[in-house]
């Protein structure tokens, strides 16, 4: 990639600047670097992280200011005597009992996971779809009796008009079945 500003020269210093959460990201060759005053070589991390905390107990005695210093015990199971690290390093359980053992450090894991620290199974996932579907059906069924009922009031103002008294009855009583099977 060649620098953004010069665009003569092979790009080998990235340098990025976010402000007001707008970022600007720029490929500069060495030059144009410092001449912009973004060299990589005059930047000097102020803190050397990696030492931070191992410089500040140099002077410290292993557990001299925690006389009565009992190391936290690793989680274990029981049963299998396997260890929680075990766990993390395998991603399997020893026997049935670990899940009860890490109870209190899968519980999180799983909720983040799967939103629940239960398995509901397939079935559950079935009854929803199940439901889903009845409800499409009921829907269906509902939408048939109303067109069927469309169609007999229009037969039964047809029959009238006609003066077709004995089949307006039966239309009506047809009507009035439909009706009573709503309810």
């Amino acid at each position: 990639m060649l620098c953004e500003n010069c665009g003569k020269n092979e790009a080998n210093v990235r340098y990025t600047e976010i402000i007001n959460g707008n970022k600007k990201e720029m490929h500069l060759c060495e030059e144009c670097s410092q001449k912009l005053g973004i060299s990589s070589k005059e930047f000097k991390m102020p803190i050397n992280f990696s030492s931070f905390l191992g410089e500040f107990f140099d002077d410290f005695e292993p557990n001299s200011f925690l006389p009565e210093f009992n190391p936290i015990k690793e989680l274990q199971c029981d049963n299998c005597g396997m260890t929680f690290e075990d766990f993390m390093n395998t991603g399997k359980f020893g026997c049935s009992n670990c899940y009860d053992a890490f109870e209190s450090k899968i519980d999180p894991i799983l909720k983040n996971i799967h939103g629940a620290n239960r398995h509901i199974g397939r079935l559950g996932e079935i009854s929803s779809v199940t439901k889903q579907e009845s409800k499409t059906k009921t829907d269906e069924k509902e939408n048939k009796k109303q067109s069927e009922l469309e169609k007999f009031q229009k037969e039964l103002q047809k029959a009238i008009k006609e003066e077709r008294y004995e089949d307006a009855a039966k239309i009506r009583d047809k009507i009035k079945k439909l009706n009573d099977s709503k309810k």
